[in-house]
């Protein structure tokens, strides 16, 4: 039964997010179409694609996965529309613009608005759920990286930022010793243009989403439910019961 219901195929959602120009509905189109178009569109609201794919569990099972991807949208004017879509997702990435160091910058607050949306706290002082915001996973996308020429913003910066955002969490510090310590939230370079890391970065996304579900259902409250193909019939047992006293011994007690 097990094995069956890990061979169930999954639907994920994983949330795109980011300044308005980045490039997140180029590498949603580029991952799920494997298409790139230079025009530019703003997202109004929210959009997605569906793709399927084969990602290993944590039992070292393939699983046959649909991920659905959301594009949502990052002008200012538009994002009041897209704060709806954020809830039920199994992972989130975070995309900037390697030639512009206000998008990496303004990471922090795409952060802290999605915690906010799903219920795992913010960043900035109100109350948080240290459990779910400290679980949930990020990935860190620097889009734009055919454009190396006009980088201004530093690998080594956008990995510091990634080591920050990171939620600190109890990991072995030694043999017989624990302490905290911050994992650094998983970054990749991409060009959706020249599809550069895309498919490796929505593998890792998707992967971390997977565990997430994983760990979603083991802590969701499980319901004990009683068999149904058999019924216990206390009658026919007392009976039986009583012929095998009397019949026995070939006499009647008492």
């Amino acid at each position: 039964m097990a094995n069956s219901s890990r061979s169930q195929k999954k639907v994920l959602k994983i949330i795109l997010l980011g300044d308005s120009g980045v490039g997140k509905t180029s590498l949603m189109n580029r991952y799920s179409t494997e298409k790139f178009t230079g025009q530019y569109k703003a997202t109004i609201g929210a959009d997605f694609l569906s793709k399927e794919v084969v990602i290993p569990d944590q039992f070292g099972q393939h699983r046959v996965v649909t991920l659905q991807i959301w594009d949502t949208a990052g002008q200012e004017r538009f994002q009041s529309l897209g704060v709806g879509f954020y809830r039920g997702a199994d992972s989130c990435i975070l995309v900037y613009d390697i030639t512009d160091p206000h998008s990496l910058d303004n990471l922090d607050h795409w952060r802290s608005e999605f915690l906010n949306s799903v219920g795992g706290g913010s960043l900035d002082g109100g109350s948080t759920d240290s459990t779910q915001s400290s679980d949930f996973p990020f990935c860190v996308l620097g889009n734009k990286i055919d454009k190396e020429q006009d980088r201004l913003v530093p690998r080594t910066r956008a990995e510091q930022w990634c080591v920050k955002a990171a939620t600190p969490t109890i990991a072995t510090m030694g043999v017989g010793s624990t302490g905290c310590m911050p994992i650094a939230l998983p970054h990749f370079e991409t060009s959706a243009k020249t599809a550069v890391n895309v498919e490796d970065a929505f593998f890792q996304a998707a992967s971390l989403a997977l565990v997430n579900e994983e760990r979603k259902r083991r802590n969701s409250p499980q319901l004990f439910v009683p068999p149904t193909h058999q019924t216990i019939e206390l009658n026919r047992h007392r009976q039986d019961s009583r012929n095998t006293v009397s019949n026995g011994s070939g006499e009647n007690c008492c």
